[in-house]
């Protein structure tokens, strides 16, 4: 007879020793060890070491979502409470899963994202980077609001997702207090919303400046004199 806790007995034969349990538990184990998602086959680092921290995300944009692009977090997947022995506290706190949404280069820049590190199947879950360094599409490389670009070519990007400062411009007054529309100087499509908590901005016409984004929400740090 199997053991509870899926130990197996001195002499015992493997083929009435081990639980559907254990062998399950055993092979989720080497899922995350070998970089296989729950999703769609995966392939980790070689090495067992990622520059990222990863969660698993629920794919609902109603499509596939392939590897190494980038998606908007809606929410969790299974939503904790302040009760920490319920099951979902129990499940957040043991590995976060949030909610995958499709996102758009330029009406999504005040949401948070991830990137898939592995394709993800409509409604399955798959591993996500929401911070450190990883890669990314080009064609994505817009949709990542926010993070500084350590390389890119026609193909590829190797982006900070932990941060980095938008250049852009704006134009007329910015009140203090108030946001204000910065259109992105590398991309006229991508537009953010930013908020001025500094001084009283007047004038008219076009000017540069530059924000950063910081517990979740644009912030002006510099502008044109």
């Amino acid at each position: 007879m199997a053991r509870p806790d899926g130990r197996i007995e001195p002499g015992q034969r493997l083929s009435t020793a081990i639980s559907a349990r254990a062998w399950n538990r055993a092979q989720q184990a080497a899922d995350v060890v070998l970089g296989a998602g729950t999703g769609a086959t995966g392939d980790g680092p070689q090495s067992g070491f990622a520059p990222y921290t990863f969660v698993y995300g629920k794919n609902s944009t109603g499509a596939t979502i392939s590897r190494w692009s980038v998606q908007s977090i809606t929410g969790f997947e299974i939503t904790p409470t302040s009760d920490e022995t319920a099951a979902a506290t129990r499940q957040f706190l043991a590995m976060p899963c949030v909610t995958l949404g499709a996102r758009s280069s330029s009406s999504d820049t005040t949401k948070a994202w991830c990137v898939a590190i592995e394709p993800i199947e409509s409604n399955k879950l798959g591993r996500v980077a929401i911070s450190g360094v990883v890669q990314v599409k080009a064609s994505d490389l817009q949709k990542a609001s926010g993070c500084r670009v350590l390389f890119k070519d026609s193909s590829w990007a190797l982006i900070d997702i932990n941060g980095g400062i938008v250049r852009g411009t704006f134009s007329g007054s910015w009140s203090k207090g108030s946001t204000a529309t910065v259109t992105d100087a590398t991309s006229s499509s991508v537009t953010y919303t930013a908020n001025n908590y500094f001084a009283n901005l007047t004038g008219s016409g076009t000017r540069a400046c530059a924000i950063a984004y910081v517990n979740g929400e644009w912030l002006l740090i510099a502008v044109e004199c």
